[in-house]
Order: structure tokens, then sequence, then C-alpha cells
């Protein structure tokens, strides 16, 4: 558990605004996986996916998917 603070707080440093945001704008809203955003971040693998599971981001890219596949049936059966 020491180890993840230590990355916590690395990436927080970084990026100057919380962890949370920081994995979310990688992992929800630019939709890269946790293998990228590891080393974007300069932390193990194994961390981002920690931070992921914790803050239950899985949950919220999933439903973003689920909305844009929406819009996009809607879309398509209007032409």
């Amino acid at each position: 558990m020491e180890e993840y603070n230590s990355y916590k707080e690395k990436v927080e440093k970084q990026h100057n605004k919380a962890i949370v945001e920081v994995v979310k704008d990688l992992y929800v809203n630019e939709d890269i996986g946790p293998s990228v955003s590891a080393k974007k971040l300069g932390i193990p693998r194994q961390a981002f996916i920690y931070f992921v599971e914790l803050y239950d981001l899985k949950r919220l890219k999933f439903a973003n998917s689920k909305k844009k596949t929406i819009s996009l049936s809607r879309s398509e059966l209007i032409q």
C-alpha cells in the first residue's frame, strides 16, 4: 500500500491534480489502455490498474462506451 501512495504522490505532483482526475483523463476520456497510460505516467502497469479499480473507473469507461453505441445506432436509424 505504501508503494501505491508513493506513485500517487509522484503523479499528483507531476500533473498538479488528484490521481483520480489524471487516471480518468487517460483511461476514460482519452480511451488509452493501462499499459500505455502507465508508461506515460512513469508508473508500473499494475499500479495504474490499482487506481482504475480503486476509483471504479472501468464502469465509467464502459458506461461511456454504451452511450456512444446507442448514439450511433440512433443516427443509423435516421439515415
